[in-house]
């Protein structure tokens, strides 16, 4: 069973804090689309996180509008991990 938890944006940037703008300028424009050739941006996307405490991003493609994923792996990292535990305390409250 998928223990999945969905992030509203402002969660997703309390997790980021502060890499933001990183998180904006190297992980959004830099998702895979079979259909277009190079990396495209990810847009109108949800947000999951894992039982890994990856971030999960699904949504379409900027340029052709195909369905594309962006998985990023923020369970292997702890501060990552100690920051979507916060979240998820504060969800259950």
């Amino acid at each position: 069973m998928k223990k999945e938890f969905p992030l509203t944006l402002q969660q997703l940037k309390t997790i980021y804090e502060p890499d933001w703008d990183l998180f904006v300028e190297e992980l959004i424009p830099n998702c895979f689309c079979a259909n277009c050739p190079g990396p495209v941006s990810i847009v109108n996307y949800t947000i999951v996180v894992n039982d890994l405490n990856d971030i999960i991003l699904t949504g379409h493609c900027a340029v052709c509008d195909d369905s594309v994923n962006r998985y990023i792996e923020t369970g292997e990292d702890e501060y990552y991990v100690a920051r979507i535990q916060r979240v998820r305390k504060e969800m259950r409250k």
